[in-house]
């Protein structure tokens, strides 16, 4: 399900703006995109996006039980950490 022509919450619009400030010459991510095929969240600032997530869950993310599935779209980032939902 791609969601680009739908309007983001509050809480995904700061991912995607985390996402474009890391990456100049990114125009614009499809939700379905994979963002560490294309290069857009790298082990250098996988770091930092883990504090982004933190920040707007409020909870601590431990990363022994990091499922690397969840960080792939935009879609997966949503539904594990901002809509309250596992991915199965």
């Amino acid at each position: 399900m791609s969601r680009s022509d739908h309007t983001a919450s509050p809480d995904m619009e700061r991912v995607i703006d985390f996402l474009r400030r890391r990456n100049d010459a990114l125009d614009s991510l499809d939700w379905d995109q994979d963002l560490v095929e294309d290069r857009i969240l790298d082990s250098v600032g996988f770091v930092e996006f883990l504090f982004l997530l933190e920040e707007l869950t409020g909870e601590r993310i431990d990363p022994k039980r990091i499922d690397a599935m969840n960080f792939r779209t935009l879609n997966r980032i949503n539904a594990a950490f901002l809509a309250g939902k596992a991915v199965p």
